[in-house]
C-alpha cells in the first residue's frame, strides 16, 4: 500500500482488543510484521483505559468481550468524541451485531475465519481511508484559515473592495464600506450600483464601467463621487481602479457556455488628500500663524494690481510696516506671548483697512498693505495714520499692559515705481529711513533716501575693514571728584579713525555693529585695548585708576564675557577691582535672569556694576534691587536741564534718592557749567564727567593728564 508522504507505516498505533491469548498474539504478530505500532487489551475496560491514555489511529475491536461488550466500547468512545478508525472482529455470525457495528461506524465487520491476507488487505484500507480524510480535514481548515485571512485582508483594506456583475449589481462589498459612507455591506448586496454615484457622475461612472468590460485593457481608473449616509457630508469623492474579471458558471450553464465579465473595484477615498492638498496649497501662499497672504500671494495680487492700473491709469501705494521694538517685547514676554500679540496687532490692522486693500505678513514682526483705488498720496497716508492710530492702543497679554508702535514706509505707483519688486523695495527704504530717524511714524518714499541707504550699506562694509585694518581707537574721559578735583576714573569711549570722515563718536557706528553682530567682536577689541592702556596709566598715576567701560546687552547674553575677562585680566596683571561694567536699565527686560546672573559673578570677582543713562530707559525698580549695583549715572539730557541753582529736576532728585536708598555711587554725565556742578554736588552727586573739566581724550593724552593731576 502507498501511504501518504507525510505518513510512514511505523507511525501507525493500532489497538487489538480480544479476550482469546492465542487470537491476540497472532493478531499482533501479523501487524507487528508490517511495522504498525501494537498494543494490547483483553476486556473491554483495558481497552478504554488504554484509548483514554494513548492515541491510536485503529482498533481492531471483538464484540464479546468478558466484561462490557464492544458495542459498548464503541458507544463510549462515541460518547467521548474518539476519533479512532474501527474494525470488528468476531466469531459471531449474528447479523445484528454487524449492523450495530457498522450503525456506529465501524469500517469494516471481519469474521475470525478470515485469512491473513484479507486481515492484512483491510487493515491497510481503513489506516489509508482515514489518513485521506485527515488530509482533507487538513485542508479544509487550512482553507478555511486562508478565507478567513483573505476576508480579514479584505474588511482590514482603507479602501472599499467590490465586485459588480455583468449587469452592474454588487456582488460583493467590504465592511470598509460602513465608516466611509455608513452603508452596511450586507444590505448593498444585489443592489444596483448608482444606488451609491452621485447622479452627476452616473454618466461617467456609465462609460468607465463599460470600458472596463469590453475592453482588453487590465484596469481603468476614474474619480467618481459617492452618496453617504453620514449627516456631516452628502457625498465624498473616491478614486476608483476597475478591473476586468471572469464571473462563475452558473448552475445550469453547459461547459460550453460563452464566459461572462463582471467588474472588480478598488475605492480610494481621496477626500482627505483633498483636505490637505488644499491645507497645503493654503499654507504655500499664507503664514501659518495669522492666516494672511505671505510674500509670493501678495507679490501675485501685486502683480495684477499693477496690471489693472496700468490699463486704467490708477495709483495704488506699497506700505511695510514693521512694528517698533517688537524683539525686546518678545524677549522679554516670551514668543508664544510675542506670537498672541501678532495675531492681536493682525486684527487691528484688518480693522483699520479697507476690504478693497491686501494686508500681508512677510515674516517676524513685518507687515506689507497693498492700497488701491487711491484719488491722492493722501488717501495713502491718511490709511496709513489710521493703521498706526489703532496700533497705539494699548494691548493688554497675561495680565500685562503692552504699548506698541510701528514705522511705516509708503511708496506709490506709478511715482516712486512701476513694478512689484521696485515698490516694494522703495516702501521698504522708506520705513528703514522712518525707524532711523526716531521710529513710530509714516514717511513717503523719496528718491534720496536711495542713497542714505547704499551710505548704511558702505558703512557697514567699512566696519568690517577698521577692525582689520586697526582704524578703531579708545578715548578717555575722566571721572572727576567736584571737592579735590582730583580723578578718580575714566569711561573708556570707542572711536572710529575713518579714512575719508575723520573721527567717529560711537553714537555713528555702534548702533550698526549692534545691528550687525560686529558689537561682539568689537567689544573683543576693547577689552584688549583697554587693559592694555590701563596698565600705563597705573605706571604715572598716583592712585588706582578706576576704568568704567560699556558692555552691551548681546555680550552679555553669549555667558562667555567673565571667562574673557578674567583671561585678559590675568595676561596684563591687573585687578578686577580696577574696572567698572557699565550697563543700561534694558538688560534686565531682555534676559532678567541671565543678566543677574552674569552680573553677580562679576561682582564675585570684584567687578563694580553701574547702571548708565538711568532714568531714560525701562526702569523697573523690581529688578533694581536684585542688580549687584555700585553706581547709577545720571544722564546728560537730564543735567542739561540744569540753567540756575533752583533748576534741578524732580527726576534728578528722584534718581539722587534712588541712589541714597541703596547706598549707590552716583556719578553725573555731561557736566558742561559751574552752575550744574555746583547744583549737583549740593544735591549729593560727587562724581562729575563731562566738558566741564575734561572732553574725551586718546590715550597720550590722559597720560600727561594723570602726570599733571
Amino acid at each position: 500500500m502507498t501511504f501518504p508522504q507525510h505518513i510512514q507505516p511505523s507511525q501507525a498505533r493500532i489497538l487489538i482488543v480480544d479476550d482469546h491469548p492465542l487470537v491476540l498474539s497472532g493478531l499482533a504478530n501479523i501487524l507487528a510484521g508490517r511495522g504498525y505500532i501494537i498494543e494490547t487489551a483483553d476486556c473491554g475496560l483495558e481497552a478504554v483505559r488504554l484509548l483514554n491514555t494513548s492515541l491510536f489511529d485503529l482498533v481492531l475491536l471483538d464484540l464479546l468481550l468478558p466484561d462490557i461488550s464492544g458495542l459498548e466500547v464503541m458507544d463510549y468512545m462515541h460518547e467521548h468524541h474518539m476519533d479512532v478508525c474501527v474494525v470488528v472482529i468476531s466469531g459471531s455470525a449474528n447479523i445484528d451485531n454487524a449492523i450495530g457495528a457498522l450503525h456506529r461506524g465501524a469500517f469494516d465487520f471481519l469474521r475470525k475465519t478470515f485469512p491473513k491476507e484479507e486481515l492484512l488487505k483491510t487493515v491497510d484500507h481503513a489506516l489509508r481511508q482515514r489518513w485521506l480524510a485527515q488530509d482533507n480535514q487538513r485542508l479544509n481548515q487550512q482553507l478555511q484559515a486562508s478565507e478567513k485571512i483573505h476576508r480579514y485582508l479584505l474588511d482590514s483594506s482603507p479602501d472599499i473592495i467590490y465586485t459588480l456583475d455583468e449587469q452592474g449589481h454588487l456582488t460583493y462589498v467590504n465592511d470598509r464600506i460602513l465608516p466611509l459612507l455608513g452603508w452596511r455591506a450586507q444590505e448593498l448586496i444585489g443592489q444596483h450600483y448608482t444606488q451609491l454615484i452621485h447622479p452627476s457622475d452616473l454618466r461617467r461612472a456609465e462609460y468607465a464601467l463599460r470600458q472596463s468590460t469590453e475592453k482588453l485593457q487590465t484596469t481603468r481608473n476614474v474619480e467618481l463621487r459617492m452618496q453617504s449616509r453620514h449627516a456631516d457630508s452628502s457625498m465624498r469623492l473616491f478614486s476608483h481602479e476597475l478591473m476586468r474579471m471572469t464571473l462563475p458558471l452558473k448552475a445550469d450553464d453547459s461547459p460550453n457556455t460563452s464566459p461572462r465579465w463582471g467588474t472588480y473595484g478598488i475605492a480610494h477615498d481621496l477626500t482627505e488628500h483633498q483636505r490637505i492638498d488644499a491645507l497645503v496649497a493654503h499654507q504655500a501662499y499664507h503664514d501659518i500663524l495669522t492666516g494672511l497672504p505671505n510674500r509670493a500671494l501678495f507679490k501675485d495680487r501685486l502683480t495684477l494690481a499693477l496690471l489693472n492700473a496700468q490699463r486704467h491709469h490708477d495709483m495704488l501705494a506699497v506700505m511695510v510696516l514693521d512694528i517698533d521694538r517688537f524683539k525686546l517685547v518678545n524677549d522679554s514676554l516670551g514668543h508664544d506671548l510675542g506670537d498672541i500679540l501678532l495675531v492681536e496687532i493682525t486684527h487691528r490692522l484688518k480693522a483699520a483697512l479697507r476690504g478693497s486693500d491686501t494686508l500681508s505678513r512677510l515674516g517676524g514682526d513685518e507687515f506689507t498693505v497693498l492700497l488701491t483705488e487711491l484719488t491722492t498720496s493722501q488717501d495713502a497716508t491718511q490709511l496709513a495714520n489710521q493703521c498706526q492710530a489703532c496700533l497705539r492702543q494699548p494691548i493688554t497679554l497675561n495680565n500685562q499692559v503692552i504699548h506698541v508702535s510701528a514705522s511705516l514706509g509708503i511708496a506709490l505707483y506709478p511715482e516712486h515705481g512701476d513694478t512689484a519688486d521696485e515698490l516694494l523695495k522703495h516702501a521698504d527704504v522708506a520705513m528703514y529711513h522712518q525707524k532711523a530717524n526716531g521710529k513710530d511714524g509714516v514717511v513717503m518714499f523719496d528718491t534720496p533716501m536711495l542713497q542714505m541707504g547704499a551710505e548704511h550699506m558702505m558703512l557697514e562694509h567699512e566696519l568690517h575693514l577698521a577692525l582689520t585694518h586697526g582704524e578703531l581707537e579708545m578715548y578717555y574721559q575722566p571721572q572727576v571728584d567736584a571737592q579735590t578735583r582730583q580723578i578718580t576714573g575714566t569711561e573708556a569711549l570707542m572711536r572710529w579713525n575713518h579714512p575719508l570722515r575723520g573721527l567717529l563718536g560711537a553714537g555713528e557706528f555702534l548702533p550698526l555693529a549692534e545691528e550687525t553682530g560686529l558689537i561682539i567682536p568689537m567689544t573683543d577689541w576693547l577689552l584688549q585695548a583697554v587693559c592694555k592702556d590701563l596698565k600705563a596709566f597705573n605706571q604715572v598715576g598716583k592712585q588706582t585708576l578706576r576704568m568704567s567701560i560699556n558692555l552691551p546687552p548681546q555680550y552679555l547674553d553669549r555667558g562667555n564675557f567673565v571667562e574673557k575677562l578674567q583671561d585678559v585680566l590675568r595676561r596684563h596683571g591687573l585687578s578686577a577691582a580696577q574696572f567698572e561694567v557699565e550697563v543700561t536699565e534694558n538688560i534686565c527686560i531682555r534676559n532678567p535672569l541671565n543678566a543677574i546672573e552674569q552680573l553677580h559673578t562679576l561682582r564675585r570677582l570684584g567687578v563694580r556694576i553701574a547702571i548708565d543713562d538711568f532714568g531714560t530707559g525701562y526702569s523697573s525698580l523690581s529688578y533694581l534691587h536684585k542688580l549687584p549695583l555700585d553706581t547709577l549715572k545720571i544722564d546728560r539730557s537730564f543735567v542739561m536741564a540744569i540753567h540756575a541753582d533752583d533748576s534741578i529736576s524732580p527726576v534728578v532728585m528722584a534718581i539722587i534718592s534712588v541712589a541714597k536708598g541703596l547706598n549707590l555711587h552716583l556719578v553725573a554725565e555731561g557736566v558742561e557749567t559751574e552752575t550744574q556742578l555746583r547744583t549737583l554736588a549740593q544735591a549729593g552727586c560727587h562724581t562729575i564727567q563731562g566738558f566741564y573739566f575734561f572732553k574725551p581724550m586718546p590715550k597720550q593724552a590722559l597720560l600727561l593728564t594723570l602726570q599733571k593731576n
